[in-house]
């Protein structure tokens, strides 16, 4: 009878999270069947699944077409593109230093500062929005992608999560790099960098995310069309007419959108997973 019990509670879990991926998949599954629709097959009542004629050549329109003030979103995508793959490079490369710092490192008031950082993981961005703003003024970065770069490149909370990882290399190791002559760059970059492939891709994954999906910050510090990021780029579809909106097109560039996160993600998915697990038994 426990035996019974336990795969009853364990089938009844399985059928619920089975149900609630559905439920979860639900909208996506429509974005790609309208993106692959006719204009007026799209919001037809009940909804067709699946499309009575077949339209894959939506997302070339959707991609290519220029839409904008001549731009496409082929052009927006580029963009996010770019300052995806600089902010998480600069990211990675700077959180590891100073989370070396951190956890190999005494000094004054480096608990107090750690947490000082960390603490700013808690404030909602809509509250540093017009400090952050002034400051880009003074920096003369305003409508110019680096703004969406150097205030992404360095936070508190992926700081910590370098600090972390980096915690766990042996002092050891360290100390035998210092013996031998090395300096302490050296021995980051020969000894403790190599050593943080989950924590590498796991900082890379997140702030790759964030920096794709960013919306208000990059609405309130770009004004020219030709340096829009793809969302942006895709707030604009809906403007094409007042009285006509191609809900097809639209859907087809939100599923392309949704392409490169899932390739970085799916890519790296086994050494993220890695990544979190190592992080979740790490204490200090």
């Amino acid at each position: 009878m426990p035996g019974a019990y336990h795969r009853l509670i364990r089938l009844s879990q399985h059928a619920l999270l089975s149900a609630y991926s559905i439920f979860s998949l639900l909208p996506f599954l429509w974005m790609v069947s309208a993106a692959l629709k006719r204009p007026q097959d799209v919001l037809t009542v009940p909804i067709r699944w699946i499309p009575p004629v077949w339209q894959p050549q939506n997302f070339l329109r959707a991609l290519l077409e220029p839409r904008f003030a001549g731009e496409n979103l082929a052009r927006f995508m580029a963009n996010s593109v770019m300052v995806a793959v600089i902010t998480t490079m600069a990211s990675i490369l700077l959180s590891t230093i100073v989370g070396y710092g951190f956890a190999k490192f005494q000094f004054r008031l480096r608990d107090t500062l750690l947490w000082v950082m960390l603490s700013t993981t808690l404030l909602p961005f809509s509250s540093v929005i017009i400090p952050l703003f002034l400051i880009v003024r003074r920096l003369h970065m305003i409508d110019s992608l680096w703004a969406l770069v150097i205030p992404f490149a360095l936070t508190g909370q992926s700081i910590f999560l370098a600090r972390q990882f980096i915690i766990t290399v042996p002092g050891e190791l360290l100390d035998a790099g210092r013996v031998d002559g090395a300096g302490e760059m050296q021995i980051f970059l020969r000894l403790v960098f190599p050593l943080l492939g989950p924590a590498i891709v796991t900082l890379g994954i997140t702030t790759f995310l964030t920096s794709w999906n960013l919306f208000l910050w990059p609405l309130v510090v770009l004004s020219s069309q030709e340096r829009f990021t793809l969302p942006l780029g895709l707030s604009l579809m809906g403007l094409g007419s007042t009285f006509l909106v191609d809900y097809h097109l639209w859907m087809a560039a939100a599923a392309l959108a949704v392409l490169p996160p899932l390739a970085v993600f799916f890519l790296l998915e086994r050494q993220y997973m890695r990544g979190l697990e190592a992080l979740s038994g790490l204490k200090g």
